[in-house]
């Protein structure tokens, strides 16, 4: 096929193909994410993949249609594929009313949006996420923010901040400077969420055309404007005067985080950022994103809060806080890092055979590797011993062993590391010893 051909078949916009090393790294990196979450409690679940489109819109509204994939099947239904992993964990919760709760789940998954694809941000794309349901305690809230953070440093992230404000906080402000209609408010909460992406002039110039004037346009940046260590935040959040009972409830769930955070252990990387409002419609208190701070340009690398309003539109009213992570944006941080540890894509041996004479032997050989838990490659095309040592170089497997009738009759093989082109013969039992060996010191 020419290179017409291959453009023709290029991947969608927004989309990419996975490679074994793409994979490993995910794999690698999915390991350590369940393994942290996990020992919080919570178990692993997958929501379906396709709802149904109302499920979708039953928060977001009619307008999340722009923002993801959606289509109707062949019996006329109108579905679309998820945008999130917490709007089907809320569909499946509230369908279960025999959980015990509160109730902690987590999942690693793959999810679909129609975004302008752009520097770290895919169509499809995949998260890791957390949460807790049937607790309206903050303790809830510090523990899936504390999930995170051991996470980051899990997967090798230590140099991060979490920030952290309320919805009730930010929304409470803005009916103080006379925001009422929910359709202006929802527009000022959107504008705030794009704080970052926006330089000062732009935003300003955005909160005028949403009819605020000069002394409200001063205070809202005053407002967003405020990031420090939580009890030094929290101060100059008070120093602001909010008034009205929604202020003052966000500010009292942010001192309660604040102590129960410290309860965890979570020290200053925990900070209070009051243009932390995150953009989907259904968080309604404390909200929090995590930012590497040598890659603020990647985005958020996990983000989330409360919606204690989800589940019962849903069916069935129960408190709900969690968090989602992007794990390519997270591959990215470590990748610029370079804190990735060597993993291997490719088998750690080839088994060759000398001939066509000992190539069952060399099949019998692999399959007992294989059943020991040490990824075994075989010739498939019946290639010449030189042909079989090309190629397992060419796919960059490190070892060899190789099968021959006079080695045989001895109950030996000879072991090859192809980086250090050496060579030394070893009985069959003790070749698959020191593969094993070899195996556990390699990265999964």
């Amino acid at each position: 096929m020419g290179a017409g051909g291959l453009t023709r078949f290029a991947v969608p916009r927004g989309m990419r193909d996975l490679w074994p090393e793409d994979w490993a790294k995910m794999a690698w990196m999915g390991d350590r994410i369940l393994e942290v979450l996990t020992g919080y409690g919570f178990r692993p679940v997958e929501p379906s993949k396709i709802e149904l489109l109302e499920a979708l819109e039953a928060k977001s509204g009619p307008s999340i249609r722009e923002e993801i994939y959606w289509f109707e099947d062949k019996a006329g239904r109108a579905l679309g594929l998820r945008f999130d992993l917490t709007v089907g964990l809320a569909r499946m919760v509230a369908g279960r009313p025999d959980l015990q709760l509160p109730a902690k789940f987590c999942a690693i998954s793959d999810m679909w949006r129609y975004d302008e694809p752009q520097f770290a941000r895919y169509r499809h794309f995949w998260q890791w996420d957390a949460e807790v349901f049937g607790s309206e305690r903050v303790e809830a809230d510090a523990e899936v923010i504390s999930a995170g953070i051991d996470v980051l440093r899990a997967v090798g992230i230590g140099n991060f901040e979490v920030r952290i404000s309320d919805r009730k906080l930010a929304e409470g402000f803005l009916r103080g400077l006379g925001v009422e209609d929910p359709a202006r408010l929802g527009e000022a909460i959107r504008l705030i969420d794009k704080r970052g992406r926006l330089s000062q002039g732009e935003f300003l110039a955005e909160l005028r055309s949403l009819g605020f004037d000069e002394g409200q346009v001063g205070r809202i940046l005053e407002f967003v404007s405020i990031r420090a260590p939580m009890e030094g935040g929290l101060g100059e959040a008070k120093g602001l005067g909010l008034e009205g009972p929604m202020a003052e409830e966000g500010l009292e769930e942010l001192e309660g985080l604040a102590d129960a955070l410290r309860g965890f252990g979570v020290g200053p990387e925990a900070v209070l950022d009051l243009s932390v409002v995150r953009g989907l419609g259904y968080y309604d208190g404390i909200v929090f994103e995590a930012y590497d701070r040598g890659g603020e340009d990647i985005g958020a690398i996990f983000g989330g809060g409360r919606y204690d309003g989800l589940c019962g539109i849903y069916g069935r009213d129960i408190p709900g806080t969690g968090l989602a992570g992007g794990i390519e944006r997270m591959m990215l941080s470590l990748e610029r890092s370079g804190l990735f540890p060597k993993l291997r894509s490719q088998p750690l041996v080839f088994v060759a055979s000398v001939s066509d004479a000992v190539r069952a032997e060399a099949i019998r050989l692999a399959r007992g590797l294989r059943a020991e838990g040490i990824p075994a490659e075989l010739d498939l095309k019946g290639r010449s011993l030189r042909g079989q040592m090309e190629y397992a170089n060419g796919l960059g497997i490190p070892y060899a062993v190789i099968v021959g009738p006079r080695e045989l009759e001895r109950g030996a093989v000879r072991f090859r590391d192809l980086s250090a082109r050496s060579e030394e013969e070893l009985r069959i039992e003790d070749c698959v010893k020191k593969l094993s060996d070899l195996a556990r010191s390699f990265a999964r």
